[in-house]
């Protein structure tokens, strides 16, 4: 298994992590190869992100480690994860992808974990809208 570097942090770039053992994860990913656009694809399945980055991802989304683990596909509750501190929340990824159940996007500044796969085009759209549709003044 590959470790992940830094996360890239370009703006031209867009960097999906995701697990291919989760269905959301296909599908974003799906979505992502049919658009018009450079980006990197990290299969947590073949991939192994640091333990760092999980804590700078999670600090990019204002959240807790641990928000980023869907707890129902490990059949947890509430009550048996109260006591979980950022390393064991680390240690749960490590070991099972899947759980990572909403695959995190990453471009320039922006951070966000993405529910519905289609989000991923807000990416994309994000740039084209900078781009001014009005025809050229006519200087003659």
């Amino acid at each position: 298994m590959d470790t992940m570097g830094i996360i890239a942090r370009d703006k031209r770039q867009l960097t999906l992590i995701y697990s291919s053992n989760t269905r959301v994860g296909k599908h974003t990913l799906s979505y992502l190869t049919g658009l018009d656009g450079k980006y990197l694809a990290i299969d947590l399945v073949k991939t192994k992100v640091s333990d760092t980055q999980w804590a700078e991802i999670a600090e990019a989304l204002n959240t807790n480690i641990g928000d980023l683990v869907d707890t129902r596909e490990l059949d947890l509750n509430t009550e048996d994860t109260a006591a979980f501190g950022p390393d064991d929340w680390i240690k749960i990824i490590q070991k099972n992808d899947f759980v990572i159940s909403r695959p995190i996007a990453i471009k320039g500044e922006r951070t966000k974990q993405i529910s519905n796969p289609p989000e991923i085009m807000e990416f994309f759209e994000t740039d084209s809208a900078a781009i001014d549709d009005r025809p050229p003044l006519d200087t003659e």
